[in-house]
């Protein structure tokens, strides 16, 4: 079994062989391409002409089975079974055994090679597709291995977690390696530095510190965790993805990854862009998120009204030009968590219902919400609507369902945020139920239906209730959901993206504070973190080509500090808010509080300021 320890030996004899036994297979190649090469011994290898004039080898996959509960690990072996390959396509189909000594465990790999329809892209995809005919209940490794020939890569260039681009040099004999963590831990047991999202860069040539070097970027799907590592050796670079499915913990049938490996002279920004390839189902975010310079988040203040007053009022500050560099949400409009007002039995959304039914009592109807609505936007601010609260669900709404409720493996429940729009003790629900998932997909669709051509676009608050690793025990088999949680996101945001042919400004907007990246799979960020400077590096990231705001709950007890350092050193939008927290909307706070604000919006407006998308380390 291969190390796969950062920092250690990566084994490469068998690689370096068939290197050897190729090399006058593989012939001359000028023009880009993939190529199929049968090396002494059977088997077949694909290798990649690209339009760099590198050479790519792709070798077969590797499983490996670990059983926890045995003495020793079972033998699970590929055997290929067909094979075409096409100038920009191949297709290989291996048959899979998993001998685990009592019974066999049959299966299929079936891998897909593709190069772009776009022949100025030097990118290949590679996905993969392992299914088994029954559960698998031991963990399974599967890893892909490349070798880039004749071209040592003198760095590797990491996108780590906490926001910081970071570059490390890359010697002969000695591996480097990123981690993304999703799905009981499916990276692996390396110890590497953690990726905030999941590419590397390798940087080759004499001139590896310019920033037009020739790069490669791996990158692969954020729907599961997988480990990136990259080993010189001779005169050539190997690239392992690997990914480790815990069976043991939340048994596996079908799995799928996608792979991406793109040659280019971008720097940084062609590294990080090269990863959404892995994705091309999730779209961009509207344009329009990049221009935002102050967010407004109003929590049915002042028993529904401070929505109209607070506007107004910084209506009649912000210039009618500017005012659509502004975005307000509209919080706390609905009945109870995992019901907002909607009737999943018609699919519609109820006529009339009091919002904050425990507290505040606040009459609420489909007219007022579109009267609402209007109103922003007649005042040319962008205007969106609170989604829901993470997967919350209130304990005492009529419509409460015990059998959604997440369950850990001790059968405990875990409780939500419970605020004045709640009767009982909200609870986190189960993404990986299917009845859930079906319920979210139709109150999404409900709401667009409704208010899809009037705004632009719903918030999904606190994602990060989901923590990355969490098993759930809700179901008879145990599932991880954490993944069940970036698949909900991303199929929630494709049906925003089907409303766009009748509203293209519709964005769905996550909220991860840092601790998840759910954000990659939706049109940006607008997070509950009150503007806490340690929670914007978690999210560079995770919304790098997308949009990074923050929920200001408390823009005046922090002095406007907070503010002042999102939009001075950040180029971030600054936040306000009314009706939690300081509860003081625009109409209230302190009116020379509000010009520091606005003269910061209006300075970052006229300069254009772009916002800062990763963190550079000072040297030491």
């Amino acid at each position: 079994m291969m190390n796969r320890k950062c920092g250690s030996y990566l084994s490469i004899i068998t690689c370096a062989v068939l290197l050897e036994l190729i090399s006058g297979a593989e012939g001359s190649q000028n023009d880009a391409g993939l190529k199929e090469l049968e090396p002494a011994g059977g088997g077949v290898a694909i290798s990649w002409a690209s339009r760099s004039g590198r050479r790519v080898l792709v070798n077969t996959p590797t499983l490996i089975a670990e059983d926890p509960n045995a003495k020793a690990n079972p033998p699970i072996t590929l055997k290929l079974t067909s094979h075409t390959t096409k100038d920009r396509t191949a297709r290989l189909n291996y048959q899979v055994a998993l001998d685990r000594g009592d019974r066999r465990i049959g299966g299929t790999l079936q891998v897909s090679i593709a190069l772009p329809q776009n022949r100025k892209q030097d990118l290949l995809l590679y996905r993969t597709q392992l299914e088994f005919d029954r559960p698998v209940r031991m963990d399974v490794t599967v890893q892909y291995r490349f070798q880039i020939r004749d071209a040592q890569a003198g760095k590797i260039i990491l996108p780590e977690r906490d926001g910081y681009l970071r570059s490390y040099p890359l010697t002969p004999g000695r591996s480097r390696a990123g981690r993304y963590e999703l799905g009981a831990r499916a990276a692996g047991s390396a110890k590497c530095p953690q990726l905030g999202i999941p590419v590397v860069g390798l940087v080759f040539g004499k001139e590896s510190g310019d920033s037009k070097a020739e790069q490669l970027a791996v990158s692969i799907d954020p729907y599961c965790g997988g480990h990136i590592q990259a080993s010189p050796a001779g005169k050539h670079t190997f690239a392992t993805v690997s990914t480790t499915y815990h069976g043991a913990a939340a048994p596996m049938t079908r799995e799928k990854r996608t792979v991406a490996m793109e040659f280019h002279r971008k720097g940084v920004d062609g590294m990080l862009n090269s990863f959404y390839c892995t994705i091309p189902e999730i779209q961009p975010g509207a344009a329009w998120i990049h221009d935002v310079h102050l967010v407004y988040y109003d929590y049915l203040s002042d028993a529904g009204d401070g929505w109209y007053k607070g506007l107004k009022h910084l209506a009649d500050r912000v210039p009618l030009a500017h005012r659509r560099r502004v975005a307000v949400c509209l919080h706390g409009w609905y009945d109870y968590f995992q019901q907002y007002a909607y009737d999943h039995k018609t699919g519609k959304l109820l006529k009339k219902w009091v919002a904050f039914p425990g507290t505040r009592k606040i009459p609420m109807s489909l007219e007022s919400m579109h009267k609402r609505i209007k109103f922003a936007k007649d005042l040319g601010f962008r205007t969106l609507l609170y989604f829901a609260d993470g997967t919350n669900s209130d304990s005492g709404a009529p419509g409460f369902r015990k059998e959604y409720v997440f369950r850990s493996k001790d059968a405990k429940t875990v409780k939500g945020w419970k605020g004045p729009d709640s009767l009982g003790q909200p609870l986190r629900m189960d993404p990986a139920v299917a009845g859930l998932r079906v319920w979210y997909k139709g109150y999404l669709k409900a709401l667009l239906e409704e208010y899809g051509r009037e705004i632009d676009g719903l918030v999904w608050d606190e994602t990060f209730y989901m923590p990355i690793g969490a098993v759930s025990y809700s179901q008879k088999t145990p599932t991880c959901a954490d993944r069940a949680m970036m698949s909900l996101v991303s199929e929630m945001t494709q049906i925003v993206q089907q409303h766009r042919k009748r509203n293209p400004n519709l964005v769905f907007l996550a909220s991860d504070i840092g601790k998840t990246t759910y954000a990659l799979v939706s049109h940006g960020t607008y997070q509950d973190s009150d503007m806490r400077v340690r929670d914007w590096g978690p999210g560079m990231f995770a919304n790098y080509r997308n949009c990074l705001w923050s929920c200001n709950w408390y823009p005046v007890k922090h002095g406007g500090a907070r503010n002042r350092y999102a939009a001075e050193a950040l180029g971030l939008p600054q936040g306000l808010s009314n009706g939690y927290g300081d509860n003081k909307g625009p109409h209230e706070m302190p009116q020379e509080l509000l010009e520091t604000v606005l003269r910061a919006f209006l300075k970052n407006v006229k300069n254009n300021r772009q916002r800062t998308r990763y963190l550079i380390p000072q040297n030491k």
